[in-house]
């Protein structure tokens, strides 16, 4: 069983606070976290500009770097931000676009 959302940092949501439009995707990719040297398959469930909402099998603490890996290609890089629901959501740096 996986310590709860406040053991590993996160804090409970308070509304909305998205600043771009999510879009609900169903598509399997790979979370790295570099500090950990660990890379996990996830799902990510959906993904605006500005970060994504995944699910996964092992939860980072808050504010861990990461990388998202698409099944495209594309890379993403940047932080853990909640966890609500069993999903894990990712804020991407900013300024950051895919690789």
């Amino acid at each position: 069983m996986f310590p709860g959302p406040s053991a590993l940092g996160y804090a409970p949501s308070i509304g909305e606070r998205r600043a771009h439009r999510r879009r609900p995707m169903d598509e399997q990719a790979q979370l790295i976290i570099p500090s950990e040297y660990m890379t996990l398959p996830c799902r990510v469930v959906n993904f605006s500009d500005g970060g994504a909402g995944i699910e996964c099998d092992v939860l980072p603490r808050a504010a861990t770097g990461i990388k998202l890996v698409m099944k495209d290609g594309r890379v993403f890089d940047g932080v853990t931000a909640w966890y609500e629901d069993g999903q894990l959501g990712l804020n991407f740096r900013a300024g950051a676009s895919p690789k």
